[in-house]
């Protein structure tokens, strides 16, 4: 199952009154899949929502694009041909818009490990420690810098998202093992 695109979740969001946006919505719920390796929907869906005005519904139709993302990411992060993607903008957008959206799905990750139960004791592997160390400065650091040329910018951004996009993917697999197949005897 395909991931909406990102307009269409940020739409969704902002419809019901989610201060929330679309990536930093992907992300909590990313960071929580890797820690528990399941999460319930409707926790998410009342994070998204809760500092909403309340005289604002949220329609059917919103929740039914959340109900994809969820149901798209939990089968792209645990499919075994590394399918995942990271809900961003098109790589059409404008660059200040794909490195804000970054960001947001860094903080929204970060947040997610931690609304999923993250204990040190979970971090043994120093690769993955690593990574989510990454992840918060990433969150912290993605302003364009004045003197790198547009061309520079984008090739690093590219290469920040793969980076992001296979960390998860390690993360996941360290925090939520396969289960070893069954032995026939």
């Amino acid at each position: 199952m395909a991931l909406p695109d990102f307009s269409t979740v940020n739409d969704a969001l902002s419809s019901g009154g989610s201060l929330v946006r679309a990536a930093e919505c992907h992300g909590v719920l990313c960071g929580i899949l890797c820690t528990t390796g399941s999460t319930d929907m409707q926790g998410w869906v009342r994070h998204l929502f809760a500092s909403r005005d309340e005289s604002v519904d949220i329609s059917a139709n919103a929740l039914k694009i959340l109900h994809d993302v969820h149901q798209g990411t939990l089968a792209e992060i645990n499919h075994e041909t590394f399918d995942f993607s990271l809900l961003l903008p098109e790589q059409e957008s404008a660059l200040d818009d794909r490195m804000l959206a970054l960001s947001d799905w860094c903080s929204g990750f970060s947040l997610g490990l931690s609304m999923g139960g993250l204990q040190d004791k979970m971090l043994d592997n120093d690769d993955v420690r690593e990574f989510i160390q990454d992840v918060q400065y990433i969150a912290e650091a993605c302003v364009k810098p004045e003197s790198d040329s547009d061309e520079n910018t984008e090739q690093s951004l590219v290469e920040i998202e793969e980076y992001l996009r296979m960390g998860v993917l390690l993360l996941n697999e360290e925090l939520q093992p396969p289960a070893p197949a069954p032995t026939i005897h």
